[in-house]
């Protein structure tokens, strides 16, 4: 019963991210999309693997690899508009 909630709670939150990013309603400068994005890859992941679906397993494999790239390039930028300029 928990794999399926998990997967179905993936599922929300990845159809979630991209309503919202393509809409405008998350900014794509924003952690929340990526964050989404990894939370509902890892969630879709474990139903998979659980259910032996090796093809969609990977895929949210390779989701939740492009997630962290991203959040980690988010992460960056604020770090970055967040120091003083060097004068």
């Amino acid at each position: 019963m928990l794999i399926e909630v998990l997967g179905v709670l993936g599922a929300i939150l990845l159809l979630a991210s991209y309503f919202g990013q393509t809409t405008g309603r998350i900014a794509l400068s924003s952690v929340l999309g990526p964050s989404m994005n990894l939370a509902g890859a890892i969630f879709l992941g474990i139903n998979a693997l659980k259910h032996g679906a090796l093809p969609p397993a990977l895929l949210n494999i390779f989701w939740s690899l492009i997630a962290i790239l991203a959040l980690i390039g988010q992460l960056r930028n604020r770090r970055a508009k967040s120091r003083p300029d060097d004068r």
